[in-house]
């Protein structure tokens, strides 16, 4: 079907004047009279009886004008529901998150309460420690951590933490309190997904192999078996807050650990982000600006 001088001819119709429709359509005169009779030239018929003082409608134009009024009705409510939409962010969002206490506590926190804000917005997240395939597996965005392998992606830095070394003061006590990298080779150490635990200051790197009787790739059970003064753990900040306030754990050589880890949110390049999602991705941003999670007060350390 062809639109070309349907909306014309309605608004000579409804404002019964050739001028006048073209006032109201912004175009000029003589293009409102030439597209409304190239429609009658295409339908074969005369829609409307031209004089010098009126315009009105032939038998075929009333047929054809209640029709077309309701076509054209219906492409302004389209319209305006384009409008809408564009104004509040509608629809699906599928995110890829990073699993365990960031995901949990910090970033699904973040992402609820923008769903809070926008009711119109449904979100569908997948904690897991998996590289997903964006494209393939039908997600969004994601959020990662670490070095990203995938040089195609766009990244967008969010935030960042830090890894820290803790001990419960009653490992210490019975095995010694070690000073640098190097003497956690004599010590329990409690191993998670991490093979080599890497430390620098200024310049100077170190690198160790840990070696413990205690192995789990959840940061919650590496702080517990800590706590309990079973060894030595390498992990995020943000598991060891609590028990570090309530002195159950201490934090070892932190002048080592000041590196930081970059968390950011990648997406397809060439992808044109949806309004929902480019609106999700936005709200994250400024929710995490200039911050780095995890650290023991509300000075959070700027992102590095």
């Amino acid at each position: 079907m062809q639109m070309l001088g349907v909306l014309e001819f309605v608004r000579v119709v409804e404002t019964r004047g050739f001028a006048s429709a073209a006032r109201d359509l912004g175009i000029s005169k003589a293009c409102v009279s030439q597209r409304v009779r190239q429609l009658e030239d295409r339908l074969g018929t005369r829609l409307l009886q031209r004089t010098t003082r009126r315009v009105s409608l032939t038998e075929a134009g009333e047929i054809y004008y209640h029709h077309a009024r309701e076509v054209v009705l219906q492409l302004q409510q389209g319209e305006e529901r384009v409008r809408d939409f564009q104004e509040s962010p509608k629809g699906p969002i599928r995110v890829s998150m990073i699993d365990g206490g960031l995901g949990e506590w910090y970033l699904a926190p973040a992402l609820a309460r923008f769903a809070a804000r926008n009711p119109g917005v449904s979100l569908d997240i997948d904690l897991s420690a998996r590289l997903v395939d964006l494209v393939a597996e039908g997600f969004d965005f994601a959020i990662r951590a670490g070095e990203l392998a995938d040089s195609s992606l766009i990244a967008r830095k969010l935030s960042s933490f830090r890894y820290g070394i803790y001990a419960s003061p009653d490992y210490l006590a019975a095995r010694g309190t070690p000073l640098t990298p190097e003497q956690l080779g004599g010590h329990n150490c409690l191993t998670g997904s991490v093979l080599r635990w890497k430390f620098k200051m200024g310049e100077r790197l170190v690198e160790i192999r840990p070696q413990g009787s205690w192995h789990s790739k959840s940061g919650q059970a590496l702080i517990a078996a800590a706590c309990e003064g079973v060894g030595i753990v390498r992990t995020a900040s943000i598991y060891a807050l609590q028990s570090l306030a309530a002195g159950e754990l201490v934090e070892l050589f932190g002048e080592w650990t000041k590196e930081h880890t970059p968390i950011w949110i990648v997406y397809p390049s060439g992808r044109h982000l949806p309004r929902r999602v480019s609106c999700a991705v936005s709200f994250l941003l400024e929710e995490f600006r200039g911050r780095s999670i995890g650290e023991p007060s509300r000075n959070e350390e700027p992102l590095k």
